[in-house]
């Protein structure tokens, strides 16, 4: 016990307000080149994105995402370590695809064309190849909805090599898109593989994947897209 006083007495003595200053220094320094904490944010925003796929509860869509974009920039441009950054990206991507929808709705074109390229980017850079394909997917709807089904094809058939061969809800609505792009561009044998792709895809969907919301792929979205597209191979393009 002597011997333990008399240390906390010299250490006291030593603890002098530049040693104080000297230890505080050296432990920020050390602190800061540690990863930082996952941003507070972060869950409230991927969860924000999320329930958007569900619609906006009679708010304003643009300016709700708005509000959350400038939330989400911040954070994006300080460093963090690699998977908050992916999760960053992630939510990023999803946000401003389902925005380049909204501003689709909206008859803004120009606009969302450019959310779409923001969302491909950010899509790409989260390493989330199932986002990066949903995103193309959406986009392909674009110029298939206003007369261009070779560009829908090109951006579809992307999205089906982004998403690979596993059910899910990306890779199901990249083949359905691809059939409706195909039939209507004149190759019924494309138009052939990318039906029974989706169909295919569709049955083996998982449940988690079947709801109806903008980054799922529901029954009813299958039904319509694989009518549109056996029309399409029947009939040709409809007049414009």
């Amino acid at each position: 016990m002597k011997r333990r006083s008399l240390l906390r007495g010299a250490l006291a003595a030593g603890l002098t307000a530049p040693a104080l200053a000297a230890l505080t220094a050296a432990r920020t320094h050390v602190d800061q080149a540690l990863s930082p904490d996952t941003p507070q944010d972060l869950a409230d925003l991927e969860a924000a994105a999320e329930s958007y796929g569900y619609g906006y509860h009679g708010q304003a869509p643009t300016r709700v995402l708005a509000t959350d974009f400038t939330a989400l920039r911040p954070l994006l441009t300080v460093p963090q370590p690699a998977p908050i950054r992916a999760r960053l990206c992630r939510t990023a991507g999803q946000m401003a695809g389902i925005t380049a929808i909204v501003l689709h709705d909206l008859g803004s074109r120009q606009q969302s064309r450019a959310s779409f390229a923001t969302a491909a980017r950010a899509g790409a850079e989260s390493g989330d190849d199932q986002l990066h394909a949903w995103v193309l997917s959406r986009e392909a709807m674009v110029p298939l909805n206003y007369g261009a089904p070779r560009a829908a094809a090109e951006l579809a058939d992307q999205a089906r090599l982004a998403a690979g061969t596993r059910p899910t809800a990306a890779a199901t609505l990249a083949a359905a898109v691809a059939a409706r792009a195909h039939a209507l561009n004149h190759q019924p044998a494309q138009a052939r593989a990318a039906l029974a792709a989706a169909d295919a895809l569709m049955n083996r969907l998982p449940e988690s994947q079947r709801s109806d919301t903008s980054l799922t792929y529901s029954e009813q979205k299958h039904h319509v897209h694989l009518s549109h597209a056996y029309t399409a191979r029947r009939y040709g393009p409809c007049p414009q």
